[in-house]
């Protein structure tokens, strides 16, 4: 099957997937509270924590026994997945996996379980269908190219002028650092390393052996769909200091990671995902 045809079949069907998820939900808008494209790259880019959307009829969570509690949207997290992904198709000529959740964090918290990540039961079928099409896109990716990149978007003020790495210390990129070395996650081609180059700031500091940031080593969307589950998928979270984030620097940010995917896909990713 053409390429260009397979994408417009994999887009009916992860629309098909969301829809019939989502048609029990009272009011459900799935165009509006999950944006889900099919690619053509073995990369998937996610935003769980971006949403501006109300959920109808859900109130606010109150976060009783949650541990670290967040209700807080990432500002511009969506708006900077979804340019990356139009950047990155401009240079590898295809385009990225992509799945946005567009509710509000305070509805729903995409990046938990499913105990921790809403209260109302008319939540559940949202938070269902943003993991079901994520967790197919990681099936499809796996079975077309049998390995691939997760990045999971995310925005931190702890390190506001920072890039922040979240591998769980290296456990979501097992595969990566089995194949290619600590080169593939830190040196000078890998995607931090051409963000570092790019005069951006990143924590841990490539090339150091400080581990990372508790706060925002990986949550759960990293820890579930990561290589170190079998997956194939390296999955990393990205989180970017609120001061990478403003409105007038979101589109230099995205060209930088955007380059800078397309750096590792060229040297780590692609001439070996067959």
């Amino acid at each position: 099957m053409p390429l260009a045809a397979l994408g417009v079949f994999m887009r009916l069907i992860a629309g098909t997937v969301l829809f019939l998820i989502l048609a029990h939900a009272r009011g459900a808008e799935p165009d509006r509270l999950v944006t889900l494209k099919a690619g053509g790259l073995p990369i998937i880019l996610s935003a769980p924590h971006g949403g501006r959307s109300p959920i109808a009829d859900v109130p606010p969570r109150k976060g009783d026994g949650v541990d670290q509690f967040l209700t807080a949207r990432d500002d511009n997290t969506a708006e900077l997945t979804e340019l990356v992904a139009i950047e990155l198709e401009k240079r590898l000529k295809a385009r990225p996996y992509v799945v946005i959740a567009r509710f509000e964090r305070k509805y729903i918290d995409a990046n938990r379980d499913e105990k921790s990540a809403f209260e109302s039961e008319r939540a559940k079928p949202y938070y269902r269908a943003y993991h079901a099409v994520l967790a197919e896109f990681t099936r499809d990716v796996q079975r077309k190219w049998k390995h691939g990149l997760l990045l999971d978007i995310h925005g931190q003020t702890g390190r506001p002028d920072t890039l922040v790495r979240g591998t769980n210390n290296g456990q979501t990129v097992e595969l990566l650092l089995k194949r290619h070395g600590a080169p593939a996650l830190n040196g000078s081609k890998s995607l931090f390393g051409v963000v570092a180059g790019a005069g951006y700031k990143i924590f841990p500091p490539n090339g150091s052996d400080e581990p990372e940031d508790k706060r925002y080593n990986g949550g759960f969307t990293v820890r579930t769909y990561g290589s170190h589950q079998g997956s194939g998928i390296d999955a990393i979270q990205l989180e970017f200091g609120s001061d990478l984030r403003q409105k007038a620097r979101l589109a230099n940010v995205a060209a930088v990671l955007a380059e800078a995917i397309e750096v590792f896909s060229r040297e780590y990713l692609l001439e070996t995902a067959q």
